[in-house]
């Protein structure tokens, strides 16, 4: 019976130790650089249509609990010119900040962007860049919680869920 139970205390210390090692692997797999694997259509205010590309950058912090995320989102926009034709234009935005896991759940990331590192480049905007800026800033919010994070086994894909809109997302890994 002392067997049976030191191969039982073995194997549960064993699984533990397995457990461990595949949560943290995989609390690391969204480490990287992640692109929409769509674009994504959105309303810039003054635009016939507009698409946006985000790209996600998660970089290890000094904690496995923590580290700095950058956000880029590259905007294709079809406006009217002063005079009333289409013009297409392309703008880059991107804002960094700190990904922090939940601590109920390993699948569950807060991402808190700063304001003061936004930058926005394009050209040929009709009105400049100030409505792209406003679409930017406000596609920010949707990502303050993202929950059920998951790469697949290959590594070449992650996936989560929005709280608001309700959706699911997919990125496909850029680099590692």
């Amino acid at each position: 019976m002392k067997t049976i139970n030191q191969l039982a205390v073995g194997a549960a210390l064993l699984f533990g130790a397995a457990a461990l090692s595949s949560c943290s692997e995989e609390n690391n797999a969204m480490i990287g650089t992640w692109t929409a694997s769509t674009p994504e259509t959105v309303v810039v205010d003054g635009s016939n249509a507009a698409t946006a590309v985000t790209t996600f950058e998660f970089s290890e912090g000094t904690e496995k609990s923590n580290g700095p995320v950058k956000m880029t989102t590259d905007y294709t926009v079809t406006a009217p010119d002063s005079v009333g034709n289409a013009i297409n234009y392309t703008v880059k935005a991107s804002v960094e900040g700190k990904w922090t896991r939940e601590e109920k759940g390993d699948d569950d990331y807060f991402l808190s962007f700063d304001q003061n590192t936004l930058n926005v480049e394009g050209q040929d905007a009709p009105d400049g860049l100030g409505a792209v800026t406003a679409t930017f800033m406000g596609s920010l919010a949707q990502y303050s919680k993202i929950e059920d994070v998951e790469v697949t086994k290959d590594g070449s894909v992650l996936s989560f869920e929005l709280d608001n809109p309700d959706r699911k997302v997919s990125f496909a890994r850029v680099a590692r």
